[in-house]
C-alpha cells in the first residue's frame, strides 16, 4: 500500500509517536485538506499538539475502541501498538486494512537498496557502526528506523545504502524485501508486547523470511539463530570459523591465501567507543556486512578511530571526586544489563535497574553474575521487587549490599551514599522507562540531571 492509495480512504492513526507523527506529516504534505483522525492512549505533548488542524485532524485520546476504529479504510499502526491486541485482531476480522510507517516507506522506495538490523542486543550499535564503515568504504550510506531520523522523514535523501534498525513490532507484519537481512542474537524480550516468546521468535525470524531472494547474515554462535537458519541456502555467518569473529576485545578472521602455508589472518582492537566483549559481536556483524558488499575500508583502525558510540549506552557523563557516572539506559533487558557488567567488571559498581514490569524471568541473569556481583545493586519500580527476589532466590550477595528505591531520584542518591572510592554509579535498568519516563532518552537525561551534570 502506498499513499496515493489513501487519497479517498477514511484514514486513522494510530499512536502518536515518533512514526506517527511521521506519517501524519506525510499524509498532511499530500493532502493537505483530507480529514485524518489521531488515536493516542498517551498524551501528545503541546508541542504537537499545536500543529494539528481542528478543521481536518481529529484527535481521540484515552484506550483504542473497536467501536470508534471499524469505520476506517486503512489504519496505520504505530511500532509500539501490539497486532497481538485483541481491539486489532477484532478490527482486521471486520476486514479494516492496516499499514505501518515502516510499510509504506519500503512501498514509497522500491529501488531503494536496504540493509536491514535487528536483534535482542546491539541492533542500534551495529546499525550505526555498519553505515560508518560502509561510508568509509566509499559507499553513501544513510541510517534510519529505529536508531536516526524515522524512515518517513527521510523522503529528501538519497543513499547508495539504506541501514535500517528495525525492532520486532516494525519486523511483525512488515510488507518489504530487504536486500540484506542481519540478525544479531535471540533472547527473551518484549514478551508482553507479542504475547509470548514464541511469537517474539517468529517475529524477529520473519526479518529473515522477508529476505528471500537477497541475503541473510546471522550470528553462528546464537543458539536461536543457528537452529533456526540452519541448512537455510544464502546464509552467510559471523563468529563461524573463516568468517570474522568475535573475540574479547577485537576482531579477527581467518582465511584461504595462496600462500603455501594456506591461512590469512586479520585481527583489529576495540576502539574505546565500543567497550565490552558484545559490541565485539556488533563488529563482527557490520564487518561481515561490509565484506558481503565486496568493499573493503582500507584503513579499519582509523575508520574505527573516528566512531562514537551510542548516546545512552554506557555513556561517560561525568566524573566527581573520582567516581565515574554511567549512562546506559538504552539498556531494556536483562541480556542487555549483563553485557553492561561484563564490559565494566564488577569491581567498584553500584547498579541502577528496574523499570517497566514486563513480566521477564530475571533469574539466569540473577544466578550469571553469583560469585561477580557488582559491588552493589539498587532496584527501581516497577519491577525492582521481582529482581531482587530473583538476585536473593539465586544467593547473589554484594558488599555493599542490595536495595531498592522509590525513584530514580532516590537511587541516585543512594549510590553516591555506597559507592566506594574512584568506584562507578551504572544506570543499566534492563527495562523500558514507561511509565515513570517519556523514552529512554528522557530517563538517560534525567540521570544526569539527578547526578548533577
Amino acid at each position: 500500500m502506498r499513499f496515493s492509495d489513501m487519497e479517498k480512504s477514511r484514514v486513522g492513526i494510530i499512536g502518536v509517536g515518533r512514526e506517527g507523527r511521521a506519517v501524519w506529516r506525510q499524509l498532511r504534505r499530500r493532502f493537505p485538506q483530507k480529514p485524518l483522525s489521531l488515536f493516542s492512549e498517551t498524551a501528545i505533548g503541546e508541542a504537537f499538539a499545536q500543529q494539528l488542524d481542528p478543521a481536518v485532524d481529529i484527535f481521540h485520546p484515552g484506550p483504542l475502541e473497536v467501536a470508534k476504529l471499524k469505520h476506517f479504510d486503512v489504519l496505520i499502526r504505530s511500532a509500539g501498538v501490539s497486532i497481538y491486541r485483541d481491539e486489532l485482531r477484532a478490527l482486521r476480522s471486520l476486514g479494516v486494512q492496516f499499514t505501518t510507517a515502516s510499510s509504506l516507506w519500503f512501498a514509497e522506495n522500491p529501488t531503494a537498496k536496504t540493509i536491514c538490523i535487528t536483534g535482542t542486543l546491539g541492533k542500534s550499535t551495529t546499525a550505526k557502526l555498519t553505515a560508518h564503515l560502509l561510508n568509509h568504504a566509499g559507499v553513501r550510506a544513510n541510517l534510519a528506523g529505529n536508531i536516526g531520523r524515522p524512515m518517513l522523514d527521510c523522503d529528501d535523501e538519497e543513499a547508495d545504502w539504506w541501514v535500517i534498525e528495525l525492532s520486532s513490532y516494525q519486523i511483525s507484519d512488515l510488507e518489504a524485501k530487504p536486500d540484506i537481512a542481519v540478525l544479531l542474537n535471540l533472547s527473551e524480550e518484549h514478551l508482553d508486547w507479542h504475547r509470548g516468546f514464541e511469537n517474539y521468535r517468529a517475529d524477529k525470524m520473519r526479518l529473515a523470511e522477508l529476505a528471500a531472494g537477497g541475503r541473510v547474515i546471522a550470528n553462528f554462535s546464537d543458539r536461536v539463530l543457528n537452529q533456526g537458519l540452519r541448512g537455510r541456502p544464502g546464509v552467510t555467518w559471523f563468529n563461524m570459523v573463516g568468517d570474522w569473529q568475535a573475540g574479547w576485545d577485537f576482531v579477527y578472521r581467518k582465511y584461504q591465501t595462496e600462500n603455501p602455508r594456506g591461512l590469512g589472518h586479520d585481527q583489529v582492537s576495540a576502539p574505546a567507543s565500543l567497550p565490552g566483549a558484545h559490541n565485539m559481536h556488533n563488529l563482527a556483524a557490520a564487518l561481515t556486512v561490509v565484506a558481503a558488499l565486496g568493499l573493503e575500508v582500507s584503513d579499519l583502525c582509523g575508520a574505527l578511530s573516528t566512531f562514537s558510540g551510542l548516546p545512552h549506552r554506557l555513556q561517560l557523563v561525568g566524573v566527581r571526586s573520582g567516581v565515574r557516572y554511567i549512562d546506559d539506559s538504552i539498556s531494556t533487558t536483562p541480556v542487555s544489563v549483563a553485557a553492561a557488567l561484563q564490559a565494566m567488571g564488577p569491581t567498584g559498581v553500584v547498579l541502577l535497574l528496574g523499570g517497566m514490569d514486563r513480566g521477564l524471568d530475571w533469574s539466569e541473569f540473577a544466578q550469571g553474575i553469583v560469585g561477580r556481583e557488582p559491588y552493589a545493586i539498587i532496584t527501581m519500580p516497577d519491577n525492582g521487587p521481582r529482581i531482587a527476589a530473583s538476585l536473593a532466590a539465586a544467593g547473589a550477595r554484594s558488599a555493599g549490599g542490595i536495595h531498592g528505591a522509590g525513584d530514580l531520584r532516590q537511587a541516585v542518591s543512594m549510590a553516591e551514599k555506597l559507592v566506594p572510592a574512584c568506584g562507578f554509579i551504572l544506570l543499566s535498568p534492563g527495562a523500558p522507562s514507561f511509565p515513570h519516563f517519556r523514552d529512554y532518552e528522557d530517563r538517560g537525561e534525567q540521570f544526569k540531571t539527578f547526578s548533577g551534570f
